[in-house]
């Protein structure tokens, strides 16, 4: 089946994907506002705040991006004070990439204003929707980290 020829059900769910995620964009715009801070650079942040101290091939795997991507992003939140980057102790040719105070206090007060937005959303659905809605998107964040498994094995520099 192409793009074209998806079912009506895969198109209705499609659009209320897109909906929800339309939901959060007055909270994202206010990163965006505030700092000029765009969606992906929030999440590099956030990945950063779970686990500091990544490398570039290990942020670009969580963001599903290429390294070269990576290194145009992490060029952008070093300049503004969000992040620096130093030599692996264990390895003088890698890089680890650590939160600035600006950083950990951004993603921090960002994250935060998410779930409060998103709880209040929530707040009006019940105990059963609530279930079914957790149960279906971590279903659709399993789906898509097989999706990028295969991806990964499938590009041409998988080998090495």
């Amino acid at each position: 089946m192409s793009n074209n020829e998806r079912s009506p059900l895969v198109e209705g769910a499609i659009s209320a994907l897109l909906g929800a995620s339309a939901l959060l964009d007055p909270v994202r715009l206010r990163a965006w506002d505030n700092d000029g801070l765009t969606v992906t650079q929030l999440r590099v942040l956030g990945h950063l705040l779970e686990k500091e101290g990544l490398s570039n091939a290990e942020l670009a795997e969580r963001l599903y991006v290429t390294r070269p991507s990576v290194s145009a992003l992490l060029e952008r939140l070093e300049r503004g004070g969000f992040i620096r980057r130093e030599v692996a102790p264990n390895d003088r040719r890698g890089i680890c990439i650590w939160l600035e105070p600006r950083g950990r206090q951004e993603i921090s007060s960002f994250r935060e204003e998410i779930r409060a937005y998103s709880a209040g959303l929530m707040s009006e659905m019940t105990e059963a929707d609530l279930n079914a809605f957790t149960a279906s998107l971590l279903r659709f964040i399993e789906a898509g980290r097989s999706r990028r498994m295969k991806d990964l094995r499938n590009e041409p520099d998988a080998g090495s």
